[in-house]
């Protein structure tokens, strides 16, 4: 293995475990959002510079807080308040898509599905939701920039440097039309049931963004992360009853450090399950992270409860991706224009 593979994958284990363990020791509301955030940040190949950091930052307390007023005026009229939903939805698709990136995607849906949700429960359940999420995110940049720090990155390559600047191909419109229509259906049905598990609306945000970043392939794409989101639940799953054996605070930040340590190495070994290592991280922490940290008032849910919650979102989003692939495939940009 190179040894930029190895300072990578020692970077996303002490970093996700260093911002998952603290959050724990500080109580913190959200600490395994804040570790997802922390492994988003050190999967990339580099840091985040820290103009780019503040900016991020400066957008996450302002979305929070538009999609608390709004959803606050909004929220006695039923068809109104869906219609906000659908078109808040869309439009992080859009910023997405626009350059914007993952992170900054997942955090405007976080803003559309989150605080409307859990503001329908409560004004001021969401209103702490407002806050401590982009602290969460600035206690992970603060993290991954640590960690970046003290295990440096390789600079990127002349050929990776001109991937990267190179414009995307494919056709934005059409891709935030493809997402639109696995997303917003899924949320329309959530709330309308009136259902109140945060950690799915979470996950489905996480989960439009990596496959939507993924070529349109069907359903080598479904198997592929439906494989990862498997792992990362087996995962978690294990972590859980290992906890109930052994319930000490100790053991939740040791087996954080395991598993990533582990996924990171499957990450870069090559194998067919290479790919999936990174989603499964994210799941594992979702699901372990609700499970023993949960927010809401659903503390005696079980870890089970929580993987089956997660599966189905999952199951319904990978299969609606295949069928939207089915019908409405993904163009290339040059495809979109002569046609």
């Amino acid at each position: 293995m190179r040894t930029e593979d190895r300072n990578s994958i020692r970077r996303l284990a002490f970093g996700v475990t260093l911002a998952f363990g603290l959050g724990l020791l500080l109580d913190w509301p959200l600490a395994y959002i804040g570790a997802v955030f922390a492994a988003l940040f050190l999967q990339a190949p580099v840091g985040l510079p820290l103009a780019a950091f503040g900016k991020l930052f400066v957008f996450s307390i302002g979305l929070m807080l538009i999609s608390f007023i709004l959803s606050a005026v909004f929220a006695p009229y039923s068809v109104v308040f869906l219609m906000l939903v659908a078109i808040g939805i869309i439009l992080s698709f859009v910023w997405s898509v626009s350059g914007a990136g993952v992170l900054p995607g997942v955090i405007a849906l976080m803003g559309a599905l989150m605080i409307p949700n859990l503001l329908l429960q409560s004004q001021d359940l969401a209103f702490v939701l407002v806050i401590w999420i982009p602290l969460n995110l600035f206690f992970a940049g603060c993290v991954a920039t640590l960690m970046f720090t003290l295990i440096p990155a390789a600079p990127p390559s002349q050929a990776a440097q001109k991937q990267a600047q190179a414009a995307p191909d494919f056709d934005p419109a059409r891709r935030i039309f493809r997402m639109s229509m696995v997303t917003v259906p899924f949320a329309m049905v959530f709330f309308l049931s009136g259902s109140s598990a945060l950690l799915v609306l979470f996950f489905v945000a996480l989960l439009s963004q990596q496959l939507a970043a993924m070529p349109a392939a069907g359903k080598a794409v479904a198997k592929a992360m439906l494989t990862a989101n498997l792992l990362g639940a087996a995962v978690a799953i294990i972590c859980y009853e290992i906890n109930v054996i052994a319930p000490v605070l100790v053991t939740p930040i040791l087996l954080c450090l395991f598993f990533c340590l582990t996924l990171g190495t499957l990450g870069k070994s090559g194998t067919p399950l290479a790919a999936a290592a990174g989603s499964a991280i994210t799941t594992a922490l979702v699901v372990y992270g609700g499970t023993i940290a949960p927010y809401s008032d659903d503390a005696d849910v079980k870890s089970l409860v929580r993987v089956a919650q997660v599966a189905t979102a999952a199951i319904f989003v990978i299969l609606a991706y295949v069928v939207v692939d089915e019908f409405w495939p993904e163009k290339k940009q040059q495809e979109a224009q002569t046609a």
